[in-house]
Protein backbone atom coordinates (compact mmCIF):
# COMPACT_ATOMS: atom_id res chain seq x y z
CA UNK A 1 0.00 0.00 0.00
CA UNK A 2 1.83 3.19 -1.17
CA UNK A 3 0.75 5.93 1.21
CA UNK A 4 1.77 9.63 0.57
CA UNK A 5 1.97 12.15 3.78
CA UNK A 6 3.89 15.27 4.01
CA UNK A 7 7.50 15.34 5.86
CA UNK A 8 5.90 17.87 8.08
CA UNK A 9 4.45 17.19 11.38
CA UNK A 10 1.03 19.24 11.91
CA UNK A 11 1.68 19.64 15.52
CA UNK A 12 -0.52 20.62 18.00
CA UNK A 13 -3.19 22.83 16.67
CA UNK A 14 -6.09 25.65 18.24
CA UNK A 15 -8.51 23.53 19.98
CA UNK A 16 -11.73 25.09 18.61
CA UNK A 17 -13.35 27.87 17.10
CA UNK A 18 -13.90 30.49 20.22
CA UNK A 19 -10.55 29.79 21.20
CA UNK A 20 -9.22 31.05 18.00
CA UNK A 21 -11.16 34.43 18.43
CA UNK A 22 -10.35 34.90 22.23
CA UNK A 23 -6.69 34.42 20.99
CA UNK A 24 -6.85 36.86 17.98
CA UNK A 25 -8.48 40.01 20.07
CA UNK A 26 -5.36 39.08 22.26
CA UNK A 27 -2.80 39.29 19.93
CA UNK A 28 -4.79 42.11 17.57
CA UNK A 29 -7.13 43.73 19.60
CA UNK A 30 -7.68 47.24 18.03
CA UNK A 31 -6.24 45.67 14.30
CA UNK A 32 -9.16 45.31 11.59
CA UNK A 33 -10.77 42.09 11.30
CA UNK A 34 -13.90 42.68 8.83
CA UNK A 35 -15.06 44.97 6.55
CA UNK A 36 -18.13 45.81 4.42
CA UNK A 37 -19.32 48.10 1.96
CA UNK A 38 -20.58 51.22 3.09
CA UNK A 39 -21.61 54.14 0.92
CA UNK A 40 -18.18 54.62 -1.39
CA UNK A 41 -15.61 53.31 1.00
CA UNK A 42 -15.51 50.24 3.51
CA UNK A 43 -16.67 49.70 7.25
CA UNK A 44 -14.22 48.17 9.69
CA UNK A 45 -14.44 46.23 12.75
CA UNK A 46 -11.47 45.40 15.10
CA UNK A 47 -11.12 42.34 16.87
CA UNK A 48 -11.79 43.42 19.88
CA UNK A 49 -15.46 44.55 18.94
CA UNK A 50 -15.71 41.56 16.66
CA UNK A 51 -15.05 39.13 19.56
CA UNK A 52 -17.41 41.19 21.70
CA UNK A 53 -20.05 40.85 19.34
CA UNK A 54 -19.39 37.00 18.80
CA UNK A 55 -19.58 36.85 22.90
CA UNK A 56 -22.81 39.02 23.23
CA UNK A 57 -24.85 36.64 20.74
CA UNK A 58 -22.90 33.52 22.38
CA UNK A 59 -25.34 35.06 26.05
CA UNK A 60 -28.13 35.15 24.10
CA UNK A 61 -28.30 31.97 22.20
CA UNK A 62 -27.37 30.34 25.38
CA UNK A 63 -30.05 31.86 27.12
CA UNK A 64 -32.94 31.20 24.29
CA UNK A 65 -33.17 27.16 25.29
CA UNK A 66 -30.38 25.91 22.92
CA UNK A 67 -28.23 23.61 24.41
CA UNK A 68 -24.96 22.13 23.32
CA UNK A 69 -25.04 19.23 24.95
CA UNK A 70 -28.25 18.07 23.54
CA UNK A 71 -28.13 17.10 19.89
CA UNK A 72 -31.90 17.98 19.89
CA UNK A 73 -31.74 21.32 20.86
CA UNK A 74 -28.28 22.56 18.99
CA UNK A 75 -28.53 23.00 15.52
CA UNK A 76 -29.12 26.46 14.03
CA UNK A 77 -29.55 27.12 10.40
CA UNK A 78 -28.19 30.34 8.86
CA UNK A 79 -30.07 31.63 5.79
CA UNK A 80 -28.73 34.34 4.01
CA UNK A 81 -25.64 35.90 2.27
CA UNK A 82 -22.28 37.05 3.46
CA UNK A 83 -22.36 39.91 6.02
CA UNK A 84 -20.51 40.96 8.96
CA UNK A 85 -24.03 40.00 10.79
CA UNK A 86 -23.42 36.78 9.40
CA UNK A 87 -20.28 35.97 10.17
CA UNK A 88 -21.06 37.07 14.12
CA UNK A 89 -23.73 34.44 13.83
CA UNK A 90 -22.16 31.72 12.43
CA UNK A 91 -19.04 32.14 14.63
CA UNK A 92 -21.14 32.62 17.71
CA UNK A 93 -22.65 29.15 17.35
CA UNK A 94 -19.83 27.45 16.44
CA UNK A 95 -17.70 28.95 19.07
CA UNK A 96 -20.70 28.15 22.30
CA UNK A 97 -20.82 24.58 21.01
CA UNK A 98 -23.58 24.55 19.06
CA UNK A 99 -23.72 23.36 15.39
CA UNK A 100 -23.76 25.60 12.53
CA UNK A 101 -26.11 24.84 9.89
CA UNK A 102 -25.43 27.02 6.68
CA UNK A 103 -28.07 26.73 3.93
CA UNK A 104 -28.42 28.86 0.32
CA UNK A 105 -30.22 31.60 0.21
CA UNK A 106 -31.15 31.36 -3.15
CA UNK A 107 -32.47 27.88 -3.25
CA UNK A 108 -36.24 27.48 -4.48
CA UNK A 109 -38.72 27.63 -1.43
CA UNK A 110 -39.74 23.98 -1.76
CA UNK A 111 -36.02 22.94 -1.82
CA UNK A 112 -35.42 24.91 1.07
CA UNK A 113 -37.84 23.90 3.11
CA UNK A 114 -36.83 20.31 2.90
CA UNK A 115 -33.25 20.98 4.03
CA UNK A 116 -34.25 23.36 7.18
CA UNK A 117 -36.68 20.22 7.87
CA UNK A 118 -33.99 17.40 7.20
CA UNK A 119 -31.65 19.56 9.65
CA UNK A 120 -34.15 19.40 12.32
CA UNK A 121 -32.99 22.86 13.37
CA UNK A 122 -34.03 24.54 17.21
CA UNK A 123 -33.66 27.84 15.17
CA UNK A 124 -33.29 29.38 12.00
CA UNK A 125 -31.59 32.65 11.67
CA UNK A 126 -31.97 34.89 8.31
CA UNK A 127 -31.19 37.90 6.84
CA UNK A 128 -33.99 38.64 4.12
CA UNK A 129 -37.50 38.82 5.83
CA UNK A 130 -39.17 38.71 3.29
CA UNK A 131 -37.96 35.47 2.19
CA UNK A 132 -38.65 33.88 5.77
CA UNK A 133 -42.11 34.96 5.55
CA UNK A 134 -42.68 33.26 2.14
CA UNK A 135 -41.58 29.92 3.22
CA UNK A 136 -44.19 27.29 4.65
CA UNK A 137 -43.93 27.57 8.60
CA UNK A 138 -44.51 24.49 9.12
CA UNK A 139 -40.73 23.93 8.41
CA UNK A 140 -39.14 26.47 10.58
CA UNK A 141 -38.60 25.72 14.35
CA UNK A 142 -40.20 27.79 17.02
CA UNK A 143 -37.41 29.85 17.42
CA UNK A 144 -36.85 32.25 14.52
CA UNK A 145 -34.02 35.18 14.38
CA UNK A 146 -33.91 38.02 11.85
CA UNK A 147 -30.72 40.12 11.84
CA UNK A 148 -32.13 43.22 9.92
CA UNK A 149 -34.49 43.89 13.15
CA UNK A 150 -34.21 46.06 16.12
CA UNK A 151 -33.83 43.15 18.18
CA UNK A 152 -30.58 41.86 16.74
CA UNK A 153 -28.86 45.21 17.13
CA UNK A 154 -29.88 45.47 20.95
CA UNK A 155 -28.55 41.89 21.15
CA UNK A 156 -25.24 42.91 20.23
CA UNK A 157 -25.34 46.22 22.24
CA UNK A 158 -26.88 44.75 24.89
CA UNK A 159 -24.82 44.90 28.36
CA UNK A 160 -22.80 41.69 29.64
CA UNK A 161 -21.92 41.98 32.89
CA UNK A 162 -17.68 41.24 33.45
CA UNK A 163 -18.56 38.02 35.36
CA UNK A 164 -21.15 36.88 32.71
CA UNK A 165 -18.62 37.80 30.33
CA UNK A 166 -15.89 35.79 31.92
CA UNK A 167 -17.91 32.61 31.74
CA UNK A 168 -18.74 32.46 28.31
CA UNK A 169 -14.81 32.87 27.28
CA UNK A 170 -14.13 29.99 29.91
CA UNK A 171 -16.97 28.25 28.11
CA UNK A 172 -15.36 28.68 24.80
CA UNK A 173 -12.44 27.55 26.05
CA UNK A 174 -13.91 24.67 27.43
CA UNK A 175 -15.78 23.17 24.11
CA UNK A 176 -13.93 19.82 22.74
CA UNK A 177 -12.02 19.66 19.60
CA UNK A 178 -14.44 16.80 19.16
CA UNK A 179 -17.34 18.93 19.47
CA UNK A 180 -19.05 18.92 16.26
CA UNK A 181 -19.15 22.87 14.53
CA UNK A 182 -20.75 22.17 11.32
CA UNK A 183 -23.50 20.74 9.55
CA UNK A 184 -22.07 21.52 5.81
CA UNK A 185 -24.14 20.28 2.64
CA UNK A 186 -22.73 19.65 -0.52
CA UNK A 187 -23.12 21.04 -3.71
CA UNK A 188 -25.66 18.54 -4.69
CA UNK A 189 -24.41 18.04 -8.22
CA UNK A 190 -25.51 14.36 -8.14
CA UNK A 191 -28.91 14.23 -6.40
CA UNK A 192 -30.06 15.77 -2.60
CA UNK A 193 -26.94 17.49 -1.02
CA UNK A 194 -25.30 15.47 2.28
CA UNK A 195 -24.64 16.93 5.47
CA UNK A 196 -21.48 16.87 6.17
CA UNK A 197 -20.29 16.78 9.84
CA UNK A 198 -17.16 19.01 10.49
CA UNK A 199 -16.14 19.49 14.09
CA UNK A 200 -13.59 21.70 15.48
CA UNK A 201 -10.52 19.41 14.96
CA UNK A 202 -11.29 19.43 11.11
CA UNK A 203 -11.60 22.98 10.89
CA UNK A 204 -8.75 23.96 12.71
CA UNK A 205 -6.31 21.28 12.18
CA UNK A 206 -6.33 22.21 8.22
CA UNK A 207 -5.73 26.23 9.40
CA UNK A 208 -2.72 24.93 11.47
CA UNK A 209 -1.65 23.10 8.04
CA UNK A 210 -2.05 26.60 6.31
CA UNK A 211 -0.62 28.01 8.56
CA UNK A 212 2.99 25.60 8.02
CA UNK A 213 2.66 25.60 4.34
CA UNK A 214 1.74 29.66 3.73
CA UNK A 215 3.47 31.51 6.77
CA UNK A 216 0.71 34.28 6.72
CA UNK A 217 1.65 37.77 7.60
CA UNK A 218 -1.34 38.59 10.70
CA UNK A 219 -2.73 41.98 9.29
CA UNK A 220 -3.01 40.82 5.72
CA UNK A 221 -6.36 41.99 3.83
CA UNK A 222 -8.59 39.28 2.12
CA UNK A 223 -11.47 40.13 -0.62
CA UNK A 224 -14.42 37.66 0.24
CA UNK A 225 -17.42 37.25 -2.62
CA UNK A 226 -17.35 33.29 -2.54
CA UNK A 227 -20.61 32.33 -0.53
CA UNK A 228 -19.78 30.86 2.80
CA UNK A 229 -22.38 28.27 2.61
CA UNK A 230 -19.63 26.05 0.52
CA UNK A 231 -17.05 24.78 1.89
CA UNK A 232 -14.70 26.88 -0.67
CA UNK A 233 -15.59 30.51 0.72
CA UNK A 234 -16.97 29.54 4.19
CA UNK A 235 -14.38 27.01 5.32
CA UNK A 236 -10.93 27.51 3.40
CA UNK A 237 -10.70 31.18 2.70
CA UNK A 238 -12.61 32.72 5.62
CA UNK A 239 -11.17 30.64 8.07
CA UNK A 240 -7.79 31.05 6.76
CA UNK A 241 -8.50 34.99 6.89
CA UNK A 242 -9.93 34.76 10.66
CA UNK A 243 -6.89 32.36 12.03
CA UNK A 244 -3.98 34.26 10.09
CA UNK A 245 -5.43 37.68 12.15
CA UNK A 246 -5.99 39.09 8.97
CA UNK A 247 -8.79 41.42 7.79
CA UNK A 248 -11.78 40.11 5.55
CA UNK A 249 -13.62 42.33 3.66
CA UNK A 250 -16.32 41.63 1.96
CA UNK A 251 -16.65 42.34 -2.37
CA UNK A 252 -20.44 43.17 -2.33
CA UNK A 253 -19.71 42.18 -6.61
CA UNK A 254 -20.58 38.71 -5.61
CA UNK A 255 -18.44 37.59 -8.30
CA UNK A 256 -20.70 39.01 -11.07
CA UNK A 257 -20.38 42.13 -11.75
CA UNK A 258 -15.81 42.48 -12.52
CA UNK A 259 -16.18 46.56 -12.39
CA UNK A 260 -17.90 46.57 -9.35
CA UNK A 261 -15.09 43.60 -8.61
CA UNK A 262 -12.38 45.56 -9.43
CA UNK A 263 -13.33 48.88 -7.88
CA UNK A 264 -13.30 46.81 -4.56
CA UNK A 265 -10.09 45.76 -5.35
CA UNK A 266 -8.58 48.91 -6.09
CA UNK A 267 -9.97 50.16 -2.67
CA UNK A 268 -9.10 46.92 -0.29
CA UNK A 269 -5.75 46.02 -2.18
CA UNK A 270 -5.99 42.37 -1.26
CA UNK A 271 -2.47 40.36 -0.81
CA UNK A 272 -4.30 37.03 -1.33
CA UNK A 273 -7.04 36.54 -3.48
CA UNK A 274 -9.51 33.11 -3.71
CA UNK A 275 -11.69 32.53 -6.58
CA UNK A 276 -12.48 30.54 -9.07
CA UNK A 277 -11.27 29.79 -12.94
CA UNK A 278 -14.98 31.49 -14.95
CA UNK A 279 -14.45 34.75 -12.56
CA UNK A 280 -10.24 34.61 -13.08
CA UNK A 281 -11.40 34.28 -16.79
CA UNK A 282 -13.56 37.37 -16.73
CA UNK A 283 -11.18 39.37 -14.93
CA UNK A 284 -8.40 38.69 -17.48
CA UNK A 285 -11.06 40.37 -19.71
CA UNK A 286 -10.94 43.48 -17.84
CA UNK A 287 -7.14 43.25 -17.67
CA UNK A 288 -6.40 42.96 -20.84
CA UNK A 289 -8.49 45.86 -22.53
CA UNK A 290 -8.03 47.87 -19.86
CA UNK A 291 -4.93 49.84 -18.37
CA UNK A 292 -7.46 51.21 -15.22
CA UNK A 293 -8.20 47.29 -14.17
CA UNK A 294 -4.81 46.38 -14.99
CA UNK A 295 -3.58 48.74 -12.22
CA UNK A 296 -6.61 47.80 -9.91
CA UNK A 297 -5.61 43.91 -9.94
CA UNK A 298 -2.02 43.97 -10.36
CA UNK A 299 -0.75 46.43 -7.50
CA UNK A 300 2.18 46.06 -5.43
CA UNK A 301 1.19 43.57 -2.62
CA UNK A 302 -0.52 41.67 -3.90
CA UNK A 303 1.30 37.91 -3.02
CA UNK A 304 -0.41 35.20 -4.84
CA UNK A 305 -3.87 34.57 -5.91
CA UNK A 306 -5.21 31.18 -5.42
CA UNK A 307 -7.76 28.51 -7.87
CA UNK A 308 -9.98 25.66 -7.60
CA UNK A 309 -13.65 24.05 -8.40
CA UNK A 310 -12.33 23.80 -12.18
CA UNK A 311 -8.96 23.58 -14.20
CA UNK A 312 -7.87 26.93 -14.86
CA UNK A 313 -6.87 27.29 -18.28
CA UNK A 314 -3.44 28.15 -19.32
CA UNK A 315 -3.96 31.21 -21.11
CA UNK A 316 -5.29 32.55 -18.39
CA UNK A 317 -3.17 31.73 -16.18
CA UNK A 318 0.05 33.01 -18.40
CA UNK A 319 -0.98 36.22 -17.99
CA UNK A 320 -0.61 35.76 -14.20
CA UNK A 321 2.93 34.53 -14.85
CA UNK A 322 3.70 37.30 -16.60
CA UNK A 323 2.86 39.56 -13.87
CA UNK A 324 4.97 37.49 -11.43
CA UNK A 325 2.21 36.44 -9.31
CA UNK A 326 2.19 32.74 -8.45
CA UNK A 327 -1.02 30.77 -9.12
CA UNK A 328 -1.72 28.20 -6.44
CA UNK A 329 -4.16 25.74 -6.63
CA UNK A 330 -5.45 22.81 -4.50
CA UNK A 331 -8.05 20.15 -4.07
CA UNK A 332 -10.52 18.39 -1.88
CA UNK A 333 -14.16 18.06 -1.20
CA UNK A 334 -16.17 19.50 1.43
CA UNK A 335 -15.68 16.40 2.96
CA UNK A 336 -12.04 17.09 3.83
CA UNK A 337 -12.49 20.49 5.28
CA UNK A 338 -11.82 21.10 2.12
CA UNK A 339 -8.36 21.07 1.41
CA UNK A 340 -6.36 18.04 1.05
CA UNK A 341 -3.36 19.01 -1.11
CA UNK A 342 -1.55 22.36 -2.19
CA UNK A 343 0.47 23.02 -5.16
CA UNK A 344 3.69 25.19 -4.31
CA UNK A 345 5.07 28.82 -5.35
CA UNK A 346 6.49 27.49 -8.24
CA UNK A 347 4.88 29.74 -11.24
CA UNK A 348 4.98 26.94 -13.75
CA UNK A 349 1.53 24.88 -13.71
CA UNK A 350 1.37 21.67 -15.02
CA UNK A 351 -2.16 21.03 -15.96
CA UNK A 352 -3.63 18.16 -13.79
CA UNK A 353 -1.53 18.49 -10.95
CA UNK A 354 -2.52 19.55 -7.46
CA UNK A 355 0.37 19.06 -5.39
CA UNK A 356 1.13 16.62 -2.67
CA UNK A 357 -0.74 16.29 1.07
CA UNK A 358 -0.66 19.00 3.34
CA UNK A 359 0.46 18.22 6.91
CA UNK A 360 -1.77 15.54 9.04
CA UNK A 361 -3.50 14.67 5.22
CA UNK A 362 -2.40 10.68 4.34
CA UNK A 363 -3.59 9.59 0.43
CA UNK A 364 -3.95 6.35 -1.23
CA UNK A 365 -5.15 5.08 -4.52
CA UNK A 366 -7.77 2.25 -3.72
CA UNK A 367 -9.81 0.21 -6.35
CA UNK A 368 -9.78 1.83 -9.95
CA UNK A 369 -7.55 4.20 -9.00
CA UNK A 370 -10.07 6.44 -6.97
CA UNK A 371 -8.27 9.22 -4.38
CA UNK A 372 -8.77 7.87 -0.84
CA UNK A 373 -7.88 10.17 2.05
CA UNK A 374 -7.08 9.99 5.70
CA UNK A 375 -6.66 12.50 8.48
CA UNK A 376 -7.74 14.69 11.24
CA UNK A 377 -9.63 17.32 8.22
CA UNK A 378 -11.68 14.18 6.90
CA UNK A 379 -15.18 14.51 8.14
CA UNK A 380 -16.76 12.27 10.73
CA UNK A 381 -19.99 11.28 8.72
CA UNK A 382 -23.30 12.74 6.80
CA UNK A 383 -25.63 13.60 9.14
CA UNK A 384 -29.06 11.29 9.11
CA UNK A 385 -27.61 9.37 6.70
CA UNK A 386 -25.89 6.16 7.89
CA UNK A 387 -25.69 4.21 4.56
CA UNK A 388 -23.51 7.13 2.77
CA UNK A 389 -21.27 7.29 5.94
CA UNK A 390 -20.62 3.60 6.05
CA UNK A 391 -20.28 3.56 2.19
CA UNK A 392 -17.93 6.70 1.95
CA UNK A 393 -15.58 4.92 4.77
CA UNK A 394 -13.41 1.43 4.45
CA UNK A 395 -11.13 -0.46 6.87
CA UNK A 396 -8.65 1.67 8.32
CA UNK A 397 -10.76 5.08 8.29
CA UNK A 398 -9.92 6.05 4.59
CA UNK A 399 -12.47 8.16 3.29
CA UNK A 400 -13.09 7.45 -0.51
CA UNK A 401 -13.51 10.76 -2.18
CA UNK A 402 -14.99 9.73 -5.60
CA UNK A 403 -12.20 11.31 -7.58
CA UNK A 404 -10.03 9.23 -9.96
CA UNK A 405 -6.37 10.51 -9.73
CA UNK A 406 -2.94 9.31 -10.18
CA UNK A 407 0.20 9.88 -7.31
CA UNK A 408 3.06 10.92 -9.40
CA UNK A 409 6.89 12.50 -9.02
CA UNK A 410 5.09 16.12 -9.27
CA UNK A 411 2.00 15.49 -7.43
CA UNK A 412 -1.76 13.95 -7.16
CA UNK A 413 -3.57 14.24 -10.97
CA UNK A 414 -7.09 14.57 -10.62
CA UNK A 415 -8.21 12.92 -14.04
CA UNK A 416 -12.15 13.01 -13.37
CA UNK A 417 -14.86 12.54 -10.48
CA UNK A 418 -15.89 8.98 -10.80
CA UNK A 419 -19.38 8.90 -10.66
CA UNK A 420 -19.23 11.09 -14.07
CA UNK A 421 -17.76 8.08 -15.85
CA UNK A 422 -19.43 6.39 -18.53
CA UNK A 423 -19.34 3.54 -21.31
CA UNK A 424 -19.80 3.70 -24.58
CA UNK A 425 -20.98 1.58 -27.11
CA UNK A 426 -18.31 -0.48 -27.62
CA UNK A 427 -17.57 -0.84 -23.32
CA UNK A 428 -14.62 1.31 -23.03
CA UNK A 429 -14.98 3.72 -19.74
CA UNK A 430 -14.67 7.09 -20.18
CA UNK A 431 -14.05 10.08 -18.10
CA UNK A 432 -15.04 13.70 -19.36
CA UNK A 433 -13.64 15.82 -17.37
CA UNK A 434 -9.99 15.14 -19.11
CA UNK A 435 -11.46 15.77 -22.22
CA UNK A 436 -13.46 18.88 -21.02
CA UNK A 437 -10.04 20.42 -19.38
CA UNK A 438 -7.99 19.59 -22.45
CA UNK A 439 -10.54 21.81 -24.21
CA UNK A 440 -11.21 24.59 -21.83
CA UNK A 441 -7.08 25.04 -21.30
CA UNK A 442 -7.27 24.95 -25.53
CA UNK A 443 -9.43 28.20 -25.86
CA UNK A 444 -9.80 30.96 -23.62
CA UNK A 445 -13.23 32.39 -25.13
CA UNK A 446 -14.58 28.46 -23.84
CA UNK A 447 -15.99 28.90 -20.63
CA UNK A 448 -17.45 25.57 -19.87
CA UNK A 449 -17.50 22.54 -21.61
CA UNK A 450 -19.80 19.17 -21.29
CA UNK A 451 -18.98 16.06 -22.54
CA UNK A 452 -21.42 13.15 -22.39
CA UNK A 453 -22.31 10.23 -24.65
CA UNK A 454 -23.24 7.29 -22.39
CA UNK A 455 -23.87 4.09 -24.96
CA UNK A 456 -22.48 5.98 -27.61
CA UNK A 457 -20.11 5.25 -30.51
CA UNK A 458 -17.95 8.39 -29.37
CA UNK A 459 -18.79 10.93 -26.97
CA UNK A 460 -20.14 14.73 -27.78
CA UNK A 461 -20.00 18.00 -26.33
CA UNK A 462 -21.57 20.94 -25.49
CA UNK A 463 -19.68 24.24 -25.26
CA UNK A 464 -20.63 27.10 -23.29
CA UNK A 465 -18.36 30.20 -24.57
CA UNK A 466 -17.14 32.90 -22.82
CA UNK A 467 -18.90 36.11 -23.02
CA UNK A 468 -16.69 38.42 -21.19
CA UNK A 469 -14.32 37.94 -23.68
CA UNK A 470 -16.29 37.48 -26.61
CA UNK A 471 -17.75 40.76 -26.03
CA UNK A 472 -13.99 42.25 -25.10
CA UNK A 473 -13.97 45.81 -27.13
CA UNK A 474 -10.05 45.61 -27.87
CA UNK A 475 -9.66 42.81 -30.02
CA UNK A 476 -5.79 42.98 -30.60
CA UNK A 477 -4.79 42.88 -27.32
CA UNK A 478 -7.10 39.86 -26.62
CA UNK A 479 -5.07 37.79 -29.56
CA UNK A 480 -2.12 35.58 -29.09
CA UNK A 481 -0.46 33.10 -31.37
CA UNK A 482 -1.87 29.98 -30.66
CA UNK A 483 -5.62 32.34 -30.86
CA UNK A 484 -7.30 34.70 -32.81
CA UNK A 485 -10.06 36.51 -31.02
CA UNK A 486 -13.38 34.77 -32.84
CA UNK A 487 -15.95 37.97 -33.00
CA UNK A 488 -19.43 36.05 -32.67
CA UNK A 489 -20.49 32.25 -31.64
CA UNK A 490 -20.50 31.18 -35.51
CA UNK A 491 -16.93 32.32 -35.80
CA UNK A 492 -15.87 30.51 -32.45
CA UNK A 493 -17.44 27.43 -33.78
CA UNK A 494 -15.39 27.61 -37.02
CA UNK A 495 -12.19 28.27 -34.68
CA UNK A 496 -13.30 25.38 -32.71
CA UNK A 497 -13.32 23.02 -35.57
CA UNK A 498 -9.27 22.61 -35.89
CA UNK A 499 -9.11 23.13 -32.23
CA UNK A 500 -10.82 20.42 -31.21
CA UNK A 501 -9.79 18.22 -34.18
CA UNK A 502 -6.17 19.46 -32.86
CA UNK A 503 -7.05 17.86 -29.17
CA UNK A 504 -8.72 14.71 -30.79
CA UNK A 505 -5.33 14.18 -32.69
CA UNK A 506 -2.63 14.66 -30.07
CA UNK A 507 -3.97 14.70 -26.84
CA UNK A 508 -7.11 11.96 -26.67
CA UNK A 509 -6.84 8.21 -27.01
CA UNK A 510 -8.69 6.67 -29.76
CA UNK A 511 -11.96 6.03 -27.89
CA UNK A 512 -11.95 9.37 -26.35
CA UNK A 513 -11.77 11.56 -29.76
CA UNK A 514 -14.95 14.20 -29.54
CA UNK A 515 -17.19 12.94 -32.25
CA UNK A 516 -19.76 15.79 -32.62
CA UNK A 517 -20.40 19.16 -31.08
CA UNK A 518 -22.06 22.51 -30.47
CA UNK A 519 -21.49 25.46 -28.99
CA UNK A 520 -23.98 27.29 -27.24
CA UNK A 521 -24.22 31.04 -26.97
CA UNK A 522 -25.92 30.68 -23.37
CA UNK A 523 -25.06 32.08 -20.11
CA UNK A 524 -24.76 29.61 -17.24
CA UNK A 525 -26.46 30.41 -14.23
CA UNK A 526 -26.40 29.36 -10.48
CA UNK A 527 -30.02 31.20 -10.39
CA UNK A 528 -31.68 28.47 -12.75
CA UNK A 529 -29.76 25.81 -10.61
CA UNK A 530 -26.92 24.92 -14.05
CA UNK A 531 -24.08 25.68 -11.57
CA UNK A 532 -22.86 24.57 -8.14
CA UNK A 533 -22.14 27.82 -5.51
CA UNK A 534 -18.63 27.23 -6.79
CA UNK A 535 -19.51 27.59 -10.42
CA UNK A 536 -19.23 23.46 -11.46
CA UNK A 537 -21.66 22.25 -14.17
CA UNK A 538 -24.47 19.88 -12.49
CA UNK A 539 -24.35 17.26 -15.03
CA UNK A 540 -28.21 16.11 -14.13
CA UNK A 541 -29.66 20.17 -14.82
CA UNK A 542 -27.22 20.55 -18.11
CA UNK A 543 -28.61 17.49 -19.67
CA UNK A 544 -32.48 17.98 -18.88
CA UNK A 545 -32.32 21.98 -19.74
CA UNK A 546 -30.58 21.03 -23.00
CA UNK A 547 -32.10 17.93 -24.12
CA UNK A 548 -33.36 19.13 -27.78
CA UNK A 549 -29.57 19.88 -28.27
CA UNK A 550 -28.57 16.97 -27.06
CA UNK A 551 -31.51 14.65 -29.20
CA UNK A 552 -30.58 16.65 -32.55
CA UNK A 553 -26.65 15.38 -31.92
CA UNK A 554 -27.75 11.96 -31.18
CA UNK A 555 -29.92 11.74 -34.63
CA UNK A 556 -27.82 13.89 -36.40
CA UNK A 557 -30.76 16.65 -37.01
CA UNK A 558 -29.39 19.87 -36.94
CA UNK A 559 -32.12 21.90 -39.02
CA UNK A 560 -34.39 22.45 -36.12
CA UNK A 561 -31.66 23.48 -33.69
CA UNK A 562 -32.73 26.43 -32.03
CA UNK A 563 -30.63 30.17 -33.27
CA UNK A 564 -28.34 29.97 -30.16
CA UNK A 565 -26.53 26.46 -31.34
CA UNK A 566 -23.99 26.61 -33.66
CA UNK A 567 -22.22 23.22 -35.12
CA UNK A 568 -18.13 23.00 -34.49
CA UNK A 569 -17.38 20.86 -37.96
CA UNK A 570 -15.05 17.38 -37.49
CA UNK A 571 -13.36 15.68 -39.37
Amino acid sequence: MNIVKSDIDLGEYTPNVGTMFLNNRANFGPKPAFAERDGDGFKYWSWDVLTRDIIALSAYLLNSGLDPDDADLSRVCYIGGNSYKRLVCEMAIMSCGLTCVPIFAKYPNDFMEKLITFSEASMVIGDNPEKMASLNPGCLPGRVLLTPTEEFDQILTQNISPKRAAEIEQHFRAIPAAKLAMIMYTSGTSGFPKGVQLHHSNIMSQQKALQIMWKPEPGMRFLCYLPWHHSFGGLFERFFALHSGGCLAIDDSFGKDMDRLLENFALIKPHVYFSVPVIYQAIVGKVLTSEKAEKSFFHDELKFIFTAAAALPLSTSDVFRKKQVPVLEAWGLTETSPCCTLTDFNMDRIPGIVGFPIPGVEIRLGEDNELLVRGENVMSGYFRNPEATEKAFSKGGWFHTGDIGEITDDGVKIISRKERMFKLSNGEKLFPANIEDNVCRRCKFVKYAYVFGSGQKYPFMLVFPNSELMAASVRNQMDDPGCEFPGSCASLSSCLSSCVDEINTYQLTGFERIGKALVIQRELSLEENELTPSFKLIPRRIEEKYQAYIKAMQQQDYDNLPDDAYVIELE
